[in-house]
This record gives C-alpha cells, sequence and structure tokens, in this order.
C-alpha cells in the first residue's frame, strides 16, 4: 500500500503529522509501490524540514567509508544534513540540526547485522534527542516505519562488550541480531535509559517478506537480498587478507584471494559439510575492482545458498 493512502488512514498519527515540523532519517530503500519515495510522499502531504543522511548518501551512490560532504540534492524547503562527513564528529547530529523539528521519521531499512550502520546513526540521533528532552526544551518524538529483517529472525554470534563500541557496533547486541529496525531501536531505547517517546507503526506497506525482484539495495554492496543473509559472517573477512568480495558484482556471497587455488577439493569440502548441505560452493576466479587485492585475480568462490533456515553466517568444520 502507498505510505500516504496507509498514514491516511492511521487517524492518530495522520493528525500528529499534519502539526508537527518533520525530520527524517532515509535513503533509497524506503521505496512504494506507487512509485514515490517515503521522503517524496512526506515531503508533498506534510511539512518536511530536513532529511538527515547516513552513510552512502540518499542514493547509494557512495562507497563504504567515503564522506558524503560534497553530496547536493534539491528538494524545495527541505535542508538536507550529512552524518557522514570527513570528520568523526560527523557522525552524530549537534543540537543545531535538531532545532526547528518537532518529530523525527526512521524509515531505512536494515540488513539484520551489528556493523550494519544505519541503525547505529539512528541510535546515536535517539541519544542526541534524548538529551535535547532532557534539556527543557519542546519535546522531539520520533516515529519509526518499520520493515522486515531481511536476514530473517535467527540470531547468531555473541553481544559486544562496552569497551569495544564503535559506529560499527553498539555494545550488547549479537552479529546477527534477527531484530526489525524498530524492535531494535526500542531495545537501545530500553536498555540505555533514552528520553524519547517513539512510536512504531509496523504494517501496511512494506511486505512481510521481500523479493529478489523488488528489492531496493540500501548500500552499494548489498545489491541483493541473498546478500543479508551471508553478510554477518562475511563481513568479517574484512579484517583478513581475503577479499570479501567488495569490487565484485557480488559483494560478501563472494571470498577468495590470490593466493587461494579454487580448484582445491578439500577447502571446498570442509566448508560445505560445516554447513550441513545449505549451500553449495562454486568455485571460481575473480578480479576485484577497488579495496583488497585491486586488479588482482584471485581465486575463490561464490556462497549458493539451498536452505536460508539452516545455513549458518559461520563456517565452523
Amino acid at each position: 500500500m502507498p505510505l500516504k493512502e496507509y498514514i491516511g488512514r492511521m487517524n492518530k498519527i495522520e493528525k500528529l503529522l499534519q502539526t508537527s515540523r518533520i525530520g527524517m532519517i532515509t535513503n533509497q530503500s524506503a521505496f512504494g509501490p506507487d512509485g514515490e519515495y517515503h521522503f517524496q510522499s512526506i515531503h508533498k502531504r506534510y511539512d518536511l524540514k530536513k532529511i538527515f543522511l547516513p552513510e552512502h548518501g540518499l542514493f547509494a551512490e557512495l562507497q563504504d567509508q567515503v564522506s558524503g560532504s560534497s553530496l547536493r540534492y534539491n528538494l524545495d524547503e527541505v535542508e538536507f544534513i550529512n552524518l557522514y562527513g570527513d570528520q568523526e564528529s560527523s557522525l552524530i547530529p549537534d543540537s543545531v540540526s535538531l532545532e526547528g523539528l518537532d518529530i523525527v521519521i526512521i524509515d531505512i531499512r536494515d540488513t539484520g547485522a551489528r556493523y550494519y550502520t544505519f541503525l547505529t546513526t539512528a541510535y546515536y540521533f535517539l541519544e542526541e534527542i534524548s538529551k535535547w528532552n532532557s534539556s527543557g526544551k519542546n519535546e522531539i518524538s520520533v516515529i519509526i516505519f518499520d520493515s522486515t529483517n531481511p536476514a530473517g529472525k535467527k540470531i547468531e554470534g555473541s553481544p559486544l562488550q562496552k569497551e569495544f563500541e564503535s559506529f560499527v557496533g553498539v555494545r550488547g547486541v549479537l552479529h546477527r541480531h534477527g531484530l526489525t529496525p524498530g524492535k531494535l531501536l526500542s531495545y537501545y531505547q530500553k536498555e540505555f535509559h533514552l528520553n524519547v517517546k517513539i512510536r512504531i507503526v509496523n504494517k501496511g506497506w512494506y511486505k512481510k517478506k521481500d523479493s529478489e525482484f523488488s528489492w531496493i539495495p540500501p548500500s552499494p554492496n548489498i545489491p541483493f537480498r541473498s546478500t543479508c543473509y551471508v553478510y554477518s559472517g562475511q563481513c568479517l573477512l574484512e579484517g583478513t587478507n581475503l577479499s570479501e568480495g567488495r569490487g565484485t558484482t557480488r559483494p560478501f556471497e563472494t571470498f577468495g584471494a590470490p593466493y587461494i587455488n579454487e580448484e582445491n577439493i578439500r577447502i571446498r569440502k570442509v566448508l560445505e559439510e560445516s554447513q550441513r548441505g545449505s549451500l553449495i560452493l562454486r568455485p571460481l576466479k575473480f578480479i576485484p575492482t577497488f579495496h583488497k587485492h585491486k586488479d588482482l585475480v584471485c581465486g575463490g568462490f561464490q556462497i549458493l545458498l539451498k536452505n536460508q533456515r539452516s545455513f549458518t553466517v559461520y563456517f565452523l568444520p
């Protein structure tokens, strides 16, 4: 259902939005069946003042770790505020950027992995709103347009310890958390005692099951829904000398290195057996166009999932 029609049926939310100055954290992943981005629908119907940009930009046009400071967009009377700039301080909205707002809408897709940065950006935002509200200024509340977790409800991994917390990991969250954006942000609100009122709109326009045919990449290296299933585990290869497939058309599903012999039957057998028939590894060669082993021929494999439910993100023999 188009967003504008769905909100029109929700009297309380409709009245709230009609009388509020609105900010949004969003990107291209929030796209409706009516052919409009949700920020366009909100802009046409209500008083949208500001759009806060996460990593990768509004249309996922930037690669990871690339500053969005140079990005420019045109939307009548809407201010765009970049939350992934040249300095680490840019990751956190300042009090000036919150001025003139009554509500912040969070409407963005997640991958179900702790290190995916969009919900960390949203968490930092909740923290700053909490400080704002506690200072006695006009209250700012949050509405979350929730969406399904494309990697499913399965959980894996261990909670991150506080001393290792960073932009790519909030303390207490598992590698693969199994939660929707609304549920994870509600957890942050309660766990960290944030002074912010959250309303979650969790049914209406996002389908319960994502289709590969209608999947919109939330970032450049999550081109398919199937990428989300492997991302929580394969992203850990970033800390190794193995390529995690960045610079290929199948990032995170493809992995390898120049020193890997893709014809090594033993490697393939051990990895496939550890997954108990949930996948097949396709031997291949590939040349990353950027990141690790750029322009070098790598031997490796592509993960082809056979059973998403039994698949585990860690290859444990």
